[in-house]
């Protein structure tokens, strides 16, 4: 990962992501996040800090295209844009039966730049995964079934979050957000005023003089603090 930027924003879990993106704009209480239950391969790694490279498959349905010219079409999509990159994989059916994602695109997705997936879809093949290599699935499943792509680059919704190519994601063991880039600054200045807030009733908290007497007035001060946009 090159862009400064994003290590910085990498330092942060996405709840702190999101806590940033609350100050900044009300929608993100609402919006922007996902909201469904997941699998995360790797929960101890780093967060995902990443553009969108989006798709839908289908483990029932056949594209009209062949299967492996289809699926280069992709590659040479998800090989292009900004770095790092993460795969972000709509399945089509409600109750996946087939894995898209296994040990082999894995490797490839890793070797093109992407730090993982995210998908409403099943994944297979956890034990021999690319180190640091993260999934975050809807369900795991053994078989590939009858997996084909549908369609790349296109607007997807996937745990409950609307995806467009080349969003920016910021992802980890509690879930995902996306936002613009253009937001990275400005975020990075909200998670300040947003720590140096918790700071107050954290350190009260943790306090081996803990009173309520002390903590309501730390809580008191807090909330005097007001975030200038």
């Amino acid at each position: 990962m090159k862009n400064n930027k994003l290590l910085k924003l990498q330092k942060f879990d996405t709840p702190t992501i999101c806590n940033g993106l609350e100050l900044l704009d009300q929608k993100y209480k609402i919006k922007g996040y996902s909201k469904e239950k997941f699998f995360c391969l790797n929960p101890k790694i780093k967060p995902m800090v990443g553009y969108a490279k989006t798709a839908k498959i289908s483990s029932l349905k056949h594209n009209k295209k062949t299967k492996n010219s289809i699926r280069i079409d992709y590659y040479e999509y998800v090989n292009k844009g900004n770095f790092p990159k993460i795969s972000v994989i709509y399945d089509q059916h409600k109750n996946p039966i087939g894995s898209f994602w296994g040990e082999v695109n894995a490797n490839i997705h890793n070797k093109l730049g992407c730090l993982g997936v995210i998908t409403n879809g099943s994944v297979r093949d956890l034990d021999v995964i690319p180190k640091n290599f993260q999934f975050l699935s809807k369900t795991l499943s053994p078989s590939h079934a009858e997996v084909s792509l549908m369609e790349f680059g296109t607007k997807v919704n996937v745990m409950g979050m609307e995806i467009n190519d080349n969003d920016l994601i910021h992802a980890d063991v509690h879930g995902a957000v996306s936002f613009e880039d253009n937001l990275i600054d400005d975020l990075l200045d909200a998670i300040k005023f947003v720590e140096k807030k918790e700071k107050i009733i954290l350190d009260s908290c943790k306090s081996s003089n803990f009173t309520f007497s002390k903590f309501k007035k730390a809580f008191s001060k807090s909330q005097t603090l007001k975030y200038n946009k």
